[in-house]
């Protein structure tokens, strides 16, 4: 079995569909479930999710279709918590640029009851049922969907086609399934990893260990080591690069959280760097 979850406008139900066709397995998608819900109850997703904040009754409702699957076999599993509940799974979480993901929901005419004024409008509203989803669910469940190193396999499907990433998923998960132990692994855009360290410290260029370790925070991937790599990937056109997600705490003193730690790292002016060298603008900025 496979669960996926993952960014809103990552292309879950697409990638789904191909699998499905691929493997001949069922497919229970729960986000079609809320969008009901939020039509019975006269809402927007973003506005039943923050009414779900304080009416548990609607996780009970939109959890309940997938809490008894964990016996089941050949399936597709679409959820945001379909990782948690069904711990034996595949679990894969796909990712994107929140600019991309945001005019891809525009452009989909199939969300009848999310409908924006502008792609800007959209990335902030997916922004704000992000962090209320990832809210709710752990003080409901313990359930951090923030951190990368819960999933089997990590996907950016920013720049490449649906078609690519079933291909990269189908490999991963065979290889897998015969595997006698659990490995992590993860696949993402050099546009969408942004430098810690400037191009002009000589120590910043060091080959680092293989592959690329990468701190996730805030919806934001950051390189910690490997900046050579990604660098060269940049210049190379390289579609994608495997990186390695660790632990953000380990980055960060008593005084302050990881968040802290590389807001102080992340400035303008270093990105501003970074964009020059490799000649490339970043689609959106974590400050």
């Amino acid at each position: 079995m496979i669960s996926i979850t993952g960014d809103l406008g990552s292309g879950k139900s697409t990638v789904s569909d191909i699998l499905c066709k691929e493997l001949k397995y069922g497919y229970v998608y729960t986000g079609a479930i809320q969008r009901k819900i939020a039509e019975k109850y006269g809402m927007t997703t973003t506005e039943l999710n923050k009414y779900a904040e304080t009416h548990p009754e609607i996780d009970e409702e939109i959890d309940s279709t997938f809490r008894s699957l964990n016996d089941a076999t050949d399936l597709i599993v679409d959820s945001r918590l379909a990782w948690f509940f069904i711990p034996k799974s595949f679990k894969l979480f796909l990712k994107t640029n929140l600019m991309v993901a945001a005019d891809r929901i525009c452009k989909d005419k199939q969300r009848k009851n999310e409908s924006y004024l502008s792609v800007d409008e959209a990335a902030k509203q997916m922004t704000e049922r992000k962090t209320s989803e990832n809210k709710r669910y752990m003080e409901l469940y313990g359930a951090d969907c923030t951190n990368m190193r819960l999933f089997d396999l990590i996907v950016d499907t920013s720049f490449i086609s649906p078609a690519k990433v079933a291909e990269i998923i189908l490999k991963s998960y065979k290889e897998q399934s015969t595997a006698t132990e659990r490995s992590l692994q993860a696949f993402v855009a050099p546009q969408n990893l942004y430098p810690t360290k400037s191009i002009k410290s000589p120590w910043a260029w060091d080959m680092p260990n293989q592959p690329i370790q990468v701190v996730h925070s805030n919806s934001f991937d950051y390189i910690i080591d490997g900046h050579k790599i990604v660098s060269k990937a940049l210049k190379e056109g390289k579609e994608l690069v495997p990186v390695i997600f660790i632990d953000a705490h380990a980055l960060c003193d008593k005084q302050n959280t990881y968040q802290e730690h590389i807001a102080q790292l992340i400035k303008p002016e270093l990105l501003k760097e970074w964009e020059e060298f490799h000649s490339f603008k970043y689609l959106t900025y974590p400050y």
